[in-house]
C-alpha cells in the first residue's frame, strides 16, 4: 500500500516520474500549475487508517477508510473493512488527522506580482479556499469568462469583491450608490469600503440591503462602531482598523472620535500617483500617520473600558457581525519595526524588489515614527489581540484572514502566523481550527459542501501529522494535502514551494504596479 509521499498508482503514474503528482503538475511549459487536474482522474482515492477530527466539537474518529470519487468524499468507513478496486490509488494514513483544507477568507493573491505562484504557496500552506477582497479593471469579467484562475488544481476562489469603494472613487452618497449597482451586475460577490463618512457609510448599508448585497470591510474611526453593526455591515476587517473598533471600547467614545474633515489622505484613482506612493501606501499606511492620530490612539487606550468591551462584543453577537481580525496583518503593520519580519525566511517566495520595498517602508517606519509612538503603536496591538478571545466568549463569529497581499505577509505561511496570533490571543486549538475551515462555510452559506469531513462534501482536505485539537501548532504539520480530490504528498507540497522560490530567485518574476487601493485592506 503506497504511503503519504508515494506518487499516485494509476494512469496518470508516468507523470510522478519527476517526483510525486508534482512532476507532472510542475511542468516548465505550464508554470506552477499544469493543466487543469480537478476531477481529471476518475480513478477513487482512498485514504486508508485515518483520524477524522470533527470540527463542530473537536471529538476524534480514529482509524476510518475515506474514499474519493469526483472531488467528493463518497464513503466513509472504519479502514480495511472493504477491498479497493485495482484503479484506486490507496494512501496509508494511519497516525495522520484529516481536517477540512483551510480557508483564506482574507487575501488578495489576484492582484499580486505573482498570482500563480501566489496561489501554489497557498495550496503547499494547506489553503484550499480563499477570498479575493478586491478586484481591479477586467477581473470580474475574466473571472465569468473562466480566465481569471491559473490553469490547474490551485485553492477554489470562494467569494469576490469588486472594486473597493472609497472617498477617492466613491465620494459622495448618490456615487456610492451608483457604483454599487455597477459592482452587483457585474457579478461582485460583495461590497467592500474603506473609510467613509457617516453620510456616505450609511447610504452605503442602505443601499445593500434594497440591492441584497452584503458589505463589509474597514471601519472608519468616524462611525458609531454599535450603529455601523446595526445598520448590516458583515464584517470588520483587521480589528478595525487602527482605533475605529477601540474608540467603541472607551469611555470618552464621544469625545475622542473624530469629526469627518473631508476624503482622508489617500493617493486619488489616477495613473499619474507615484508608484511608490501607492506601494508603500500598500504596504504599511502607519508611516503615514499624523501625530495627532498616534496621540488619539493613546487617549483611546487610556480609557479602555472593559465594560463597554463587554457590551460591544454582546453587540456584536446580537447584530450577527462578523470580524476577520488579520491579527498578522495588524502586527506587520503597527510593529513594522520588528526585526522578524525583515529577516523572514520566506521573504524568498516574494519578488525581490517588493521585498526591497517592504525594507525601505519598514525603514521609513523607523525614522518617522519616535519611540514613544511606536510603544504605543505596540501596545495598542496587544490590546486589539486582546479582544479577540472576550469575543469568541460571547458569542461574535470570527474567520481567518492573512491579507496576504499587505508588507511583510507572505502567501500561504501569512495564514499560518495568523494560527499563532490567534493562539497567543487564547483561542483554543479547536477556535482556531474552526474559524479556518467551519466558520468560513457558515459565513458563505456552504455548510452543505465544506467545513467538516461528513460524506458529499467535497474534498479539500489537509492530512496533519498531529492531533490539531492539542495545539495550534499542529495546524502546522501538514503530511499532505487533497484538492479537489488531487492527492498531493509533502513532496509535491515541498516542489511547489521550490518551484516558486526558483522563479523568483531567476528574476521572473518582478514587482508590478499596485493596482490603486486593490490591497490596502
Amino acid at each position: 500500500m503506497p504511503g503519504l509521499n508515494s506518487p499516485r498508482v494509476d494512469r496518470r503514474s508516468a507523470l510522478a516520474a519527476g517526483g510525486g503528482i508534482a512532476g507532472g503538475l510542475l511542468c516548465a511549459s505550464t508554470g506552477i500549475f499544469g493543466a487543469s487536474a480537478d476531477a481529471a482522474d476518475a480513478a477513487p482515492l482512498i485514504l486508508d487508517g485515518v483520524t477524522i477530527v470533527n470540527t463542530h466539537d473537536g471529538s476524534l474518529i480514529p482509524n476510518m477508510r475515506l474514499t474519493i470519487k469526483n472531488g467528493k468524499i463518497a464513503n466513509i468507513a472504519p479502514a480495511g473493512g472493504s477491498s479497493s478496486p485495482d484503479s484506486a490509488h490507496v494512501v496509508a494514513a494511519h497516525g495522520k488527522f484529516v481536517v477540512p483544507g483551510y480557508n483564506d477568507l482574507h487575501a488578495h493573491p489576484l492582484s499580486s506580482p505573482d498570482p500563480e505562484g501566489s496561489l501554489a504557496l497557498m495550496l503547499a500552506s494547506g489553503i484550499t479556499g480563499f477570498r479575493e477582497m478586491a478586484a481591479w479593471g477586467t477581473m470580474l469579467d475574466r473571472r465569468r469568462q473562466g480566465t481569471l484562475m491559473p490553469p490547474g488544481a490551485g485553492p477554489e476562489l470562494l467569494e469576490m469583491a469588486g472594486e473597493i469603494l472609497t472617498p477617492a472613487n466613491a465620494g459622495t452618497p448618490e456615487i456610492a450608490v451608483a457604483e454599487i449597482q455597477k459592482q452587483k451586475a457585474a457579478g461582485a460577490d460583495f461590497i467592500k469600503i474603506i473609510d467613509y463618512s457617516p453620510d456616505v457609510f450609511f447610504a452605503v448599508a442602505d443601499a445593500c440591503e434594497r440591492l441584497d448585497m452584503r458589505f463589509l470591510g474597514h471601519l472608519s474611526p468616524t462611525i458609531d462602531v454599535r450603529k455601523a453593526a446595526t445598520a448590516g455591515m458583515r464584517s470588520i476587517e483587521h480589528m478595525g482598523p487602527r482605533d475605529s473598533v477601540l474608540l467603541g471600547c472607551s469611555t470618552d467614545e464621544v469625545a475622542l472620535r473624530p469629526a469627518f474633515q473631508g476624503a482622508p489622505p489617500l493617493p486619488p484613482m489616477s495613473g499619474q500617483v507615484p508608484i511608490g506612493v501607492i506601494s508603500r501606501l500598500v504596504a504599511n499606511p502607519t508611516v503615514m500617520t499624523p501625530p495627532a492620530e498616534l496621540a488619539r490612539y493613546q487617549r483611546v487606550m487610556n480609557t479602555f473600558s472593559v465594560a463597554k468591551s463587554r457590551d460591544l462584543a454582546s453587540h456584536f453577537a446580537a447584530a450577527g457581525t462578523w470580524n476577520v481580525p488579520t491579527l498578522i496583518r495588524v502586527r506587520t503593520m503597527l510593529v513594522g519595526d520588528d526585526q522578524r519580519y525583515r529577516t523572514d525566511p520566506n521573504l524568498k517566495y516574494v519578488p525581490k524588489q517588493t521585498v526591497q520595498m517592504w525594507q525601505e517602508v519598514s525603514q521609513q517606519f523607523d525614522a518617522t515614527i519616535s519611540p514613544e509612538a511606536r510603544t504605543t503603536l505596540l501596545k495598542m496591538y496587544g490590546q486589539l489581540q486582546q479582544l479577540v478571545k472576550p469575543f469568541k466568549d460571547a458569542g461574535v463569529n470570527m474567520m481567518t484572514g492573512s491579507d496576504f497581499s499587505g508588507g511583510f505577509v507572505v502567501a500561504g505561511f501569512g495564514l499560518h502566523d495568523e494560527f499563532d496570533r490567534l493562539g497567543e490571543a487564547g483561542l483554543s486549538p479547536l477556535d482556531v481550527l474552526q474559524m479556518t475551515t467551519l466558520n468560513g462555510a457558515k459565513f458563505l452559506g456552504r455548510e452543505a459542501t465544506m467545513g467538516s469531513v461528513t460524506v458529499g462534501k467535497d474534498a479539500n482536505l489537509v492530512l496533519l501529522d498531529a492531533n490539531p485539537i492539542a495545539s495550534v501548532q499542529n495546524l502546522h504539520g501538514i503530511a499532505a494535502v487533497v484538492r479537489a480530490g488531487l492527492y498531493l504528498s509533502v513532496r509535491d507540497l515541498e516542489a511547489m514551494k521550490t518551484k516558486t522560490a526558483d522563479r523568483i530567485a531567476s528574476g521572473a518574476i518582478a514587482m508590478t504596479p499596485p493596482r490603486p487601493f486593490c490591497c490596502l485592506g
